[in-house]
C-alpha cells in the first residue's frame, strides 16, 4: 500500500470540504437506468454479465443503459500497483466487455471502496489510489462507478466524524473520474448523511437506505425504505439522485401489484430504475411502461413530494416540464381503500398510466385503490373534447379510515357485500349504470337492491347491496369477487373464516386469518427458525418441551376470527430455550380493538408465564408479541400450549 507522508496526511485531516464545480457532474439526462448484479454475487462472470447486457439492450429504446458489476470482480490483489479483473471470473478483461456492453448501445459500470478493501470479493479499496483507479477504470472504458463504504479507515482520521470522513474520501474520486463517468454514492450508513453533501460532493446519486441492509424482496422492507427515501426529497434534484436502492421486479418475494408500487413510487421520485432481477425475467408489464418511465425521466427532475399523508393512504405528485401533474394514490394498507385528492379548479384531463384510461374531472380525483397499490395518474388542462367524466367504482369499500381487515364471510353462510358507483369527475352526466357481478365457482351471488339506474349526474353516487354466500365446503382463505360496469372493474377480496367450535381448541389446530413475524413465518407446533416454513424446532421454555403450541420472531401478530362465540384464550408465554438467555418479549392478547391482558416483560432467562384473557363478544382475536422495548435480537416468541374456548 502506498504510505502518505506526514504533511499530506495531515493536509487530507483539516482540509475543507469544497464543492465541485458542476462540470464534474456526470453528463446524465435523468435518474440512471439499468441492471446491477447484485443477486449474483460472487457467481458473477462475465458470460453471466454479457447475457445480462443482451437481455437489457431489448429495454434500451425505453432508456435502460447501464450494466453494473457489483463486486467480486476484482482479483484478490493489485498488478503493479493497478487494479486487476479476476482472471478466473473475467478472462478477457473489463476493456473487453466494455467493448461489448458498447457494442450493445449499453454502458458499464463497476463497483469501487473507498476504504482498504472492496466489499465483497476480497479485492483492493481505492483508498490512496483514488487518482490511479479512475483512470484506470476510465481506460477501461467504463461509464459508471458505485463507490461504496466498506473496510474505511477511520483510524486515519482522528477527531474526525463518519461525514467528515465521507466528505474527505469521496469528492477526490468524483474528481478524478471527471464528467463522463456516473458517480453513484453508496455510502449512507446512518451517519454519513451523504443528502446533506451528496450534490454539492459531485454525486449522481447517493443512497438513501444503509448500505448494508440492502433492499428485500418483500413488500415491508420496500415501503421502509421508500419512506425514509422521501424524508430526504427536498434534497434531490437534477444531475443528483436520491437513491433508495434497487427495483425487484422479476424476483418473485412481491405480488405484481406491489411491483408495480414500487416502480411506481421510484418512478415519481425520480429516483434510479436499477433492476435487481435478470433483464430476462424482469416482467414488461413492470419494468417496460413507457409513460411511467417518462415520469421518472422528465427533465424537471423533480422527487416527488406528499400532497397529504393519512397513515396508510398517500398522494404524492410532482411537476412535469411540459405544465402537467404526475399524481400518485398509494394504498399502503392490507385492504383496498378509496383515496382522493383535489386537483384545484378547471376542468382536467386525466390519465391513467398503468392503464391508459383517459377521464376528465371538474376537481377531484379519487379512485378505489388495492391493497398495496399505487396508482399513477399524469393530469393536464383539458382543450378540445371533453373525455367522459372520472367515475369513482367501489367494491366492499371500508366502513371506517383505516380499517385494513377484509370482509369475513362463513362457508354455507349469506353475507353482504357493497358497490358504489359515483360521477366523481362531474363533466357530464352518465346514463344507464349498470353492475354486474362474479364469484368464484358455487358462489351464489344475487343483488338485494337493484343493480341499474337510468343516470348518475355530477357528484351522485349510485349504491348496490349484494348478497353473497360461499358453499359451505369452502376452504379458509381469501378470494376475490370481481363486479363491472361499463368497462371498468372492481375488485372485492373476501376472506372466507370458520370461527372455532364449541369446547377447548388449540390455536395451532385452527386457520388464523392473518399472522406476521419479524423473521420467517409464524410456525404451528414448533418454534420460529427465522426462514422458511417448517425449519424450527420443538417449543421448549424453561427446560420444557411443548408438543402444541405457536412460534413466532417478535414483533409478531396473529390473528383468529372467532365471531362473538369465544370466551376465553390461555398459553404458556416464553422465549424458546434455543435462542439461551438472549430475548425478550411481551405476549399480548386484543379483543377487536382493546387489548385484555399481556404478560409483561419476558426474557430468555424466565420461566414460561401464563396468560389468561377473557374475550368474550370478540369477532377477532389477535394474540401479539412486542419485541421487549429494546430490538428484535433473539426474540423467539412461544405461545406455548395456547388454546381458545368457545360456545
Amino acid at each position: 500500500m502506498r504510505i502518505l507522508t506526514a504533511a499530506a496526511a495531515a493536509a487530507l485531516l483539516v482540509m475543507p470540504f469544497v464543492p465541485l464545480a458542476s462540470a464534474a457532474q456526470a453528463e446524465t439526462t435523468g435518474p440512471p437506468m439499468g441492471w446491477n448484479s447484485r443477486t449474483l454475487g460472487c457467481s458473477v462472470s462475465e458470460s453471466s454479465v454479457r447475457q445480462a447486457a443482451d437481455a437489457l439492450a431489448r429495454l434500451a429504446p425505453l432508456g435502460y443503459r447501464y450494466v453494473i458489476i457489483d463486486d467480486c470482480w476484482l482479483a484478490p490483489q493489485r498488478t503493479n500497483g493497478a487494479l486487476a479483473p479476476d482472471p478466473a471470473r473475467f478472462p478477457a478483461g473489463i476493456g473487453a466487455l466494455a467493448d461489448y456492453v458498447h457494442g450493445k448501445g449499453l454502458k458499464l459500470g463497476l463497483s469501487l471502496s473507498a476504504g482498504t478493501k472492496a466489499c465483497t470479493g476480497g479485492g483492493p479499496g481505492s483508498y490512496k489510489s483514488e487518482a490511479a483507479d479512475a483512470r484506470q477504470v476510465r481506460d477501461w472504458g467504463v461509464d459508471y462507478v458505485k463507490y461504496d463504504w466498506c473496510s474505511m479507515p477511520t483510524a486515519d482520521f482522528p477527531g474526525q466524524n463518519v461525514q467528515q470522513i465521507a466528505q474527505a474520501l469521496y469528492p477526490p474520486m468524483r474528481q478524478a473520474l471527471g464528467s463522463g463517468v456516473v458517480f453513484a454514492m453508496n455510502n449512507e450508513d446512518g451517519s454519513t448523511v451523504p443528502w446533506l453533501w451528496g450534490k454539492d460532493g459531485g454525486a449522481t446519486t447517493w443512497r438513501t437506505n444503509v448500505y448494508n441492509r440492502p433492499i428485500a424482496d418483500n413488500y415491508p422492507n420496500m415501503t421502509d425504505i421508500w419512506e425514509t427515501n422521501q424524508l430526504r426529497a427536498e434534497y434531490a434534484g437534477p444531475g443528483s439522485w436520491a437513491d433508495p436502492d434497487l427495483i425487484q421486479a422479476g424476483r418473485g418475494g412481491m405480488t405484481e401489484t406491489e411491483y408495480r408500487a414500487q416502480f411506481t413510487l421510484w418512478a415519481i421520485g425520480a429516483s434510479p430504475l436499477i433492476l435487481q432481477a435478470d433483464p430476462a425475467q424482469a416482467p414488461a408489464s413492470v419494468v417496460a411502461n413507457p409513460k411511467v418511465i417518462a415520469v421518472n425521466q422528465d427533465r424537471l427532475g423533480v422527487h416527488g413530494t406528499f400532497v397529504r399523508t393519512d397513515g396508510w393512504y398517500h398522494v404524492l405528485a410532482k411537476p412535469l416540464a411540459n405544465g402537467d401533474r404526475a399524481v400518485v394514490l398509494f394504498n399502503e394498507s392490507d385492504r383496498a381503500a378509496t383515496i382522493s385528492t383535489d386537483l384545484g379548479d378547471g376542468r382536467h384531463r386525466v390519465e391513467d398510466l398503468w392503464t391508459g384510461t383517459v377521464t376528465s374531472t371538474e376537481g377531484e380525483l379519487a379512485a378505489q385503490v388495492p391493497a398495496h397499490a399505487a396508482l399513477l395518474y399524469r393530469v393536464g388542462e383539458s382543450r378540445g373534447q371533453t373525455p367522459p367524466p372520472l367515475v369513482t367504482f367501489e367494491a366492499d369499500p371500508p366502513r371506517f379510515l383505516g380499517e385494513d381487515r377484509t370482509s369475513v364471510l362463513e362457508p354455507g353462510v349469506t353475507g353482504e357485500i357493497v358497490t358504489r358507483v359515483t360521477n366523481t369527475g362531474a363533466t357530464a352526466r352518465l346514463r344507464d349504470v349498470e353492475v354486474t357481478a362474479g364469484a368464484p365457482a358455487g358462489w351464489r351471488i344475487e343483488a338485494r337492491t337493484p343493480a341499474r339506474t337510468g343516470r348518475l349526474d355530477g357528484g351522485e353516487t349510485f349504491t348496490v347491496k349484494w348478497a353473497v354466500t360461499p358453499p359451505a365446503d369452502t376452504p379458509p382463505g381469501t378470494y376475490q369477487l370481481t363486479f363491472t360496469r361499463d368497462g371498468q372493474s372492481a375488485v372485492a377480496v373476501v376472506t372466507v373464516a370458520r370461527a372455532p367450535g364449541a369446547g377447548t381448541t388449540y390455536l395451532s389446530d385452527l386457520a388464523w386469518t392473518r399472522a406476521t413475524s419479524y423473521f420467517g413465518p409464524v410456525e404451528k407446533d414448533m418454534s420460529n427458525g427465522d426462514r422458511a416454513a417448517g425449519d424450527g424446532r420443538p417449543i421448549t421454555i424453561g427446560g420444557v418441551t411443548y408438543p402444541k403450541g405457536l412460534g413466532a420472531h417478535a414483533p409478531a401478530d396473529i390473528e383468529f376470527y372467532t365471531a362473538g362465540r369465544c370466551s376465553s384464550v390461555t398459553f404458556q408465554a416464553g422465549i424458546d430455550d434455543e435462542v439461551g438467555a438472549g430475548g425478550s418479549a411481551d405476549f399480548e392478547v386484543w379483543a377487536d380493538g382493546g387489548r385484555v391482558a399481556h404478560s409483561g416483560l419476558v426474557t430468555g432467562a424466565m420461566p414460561a408465564r401464563e396468560v389468561t384473557a377473557s374475550i368474550e363478544g370478540a369477532r377477532f382475536v389477535r394474540l401479539v408479541a412486542t419485541n421487549g422495548g429494546d430490538n428484535a435480537t433473539s426474540d423467539h416468541a412461544d405461545f406455548a400450549d395456547a388454546t381458545i374456548t368457545c360456545q
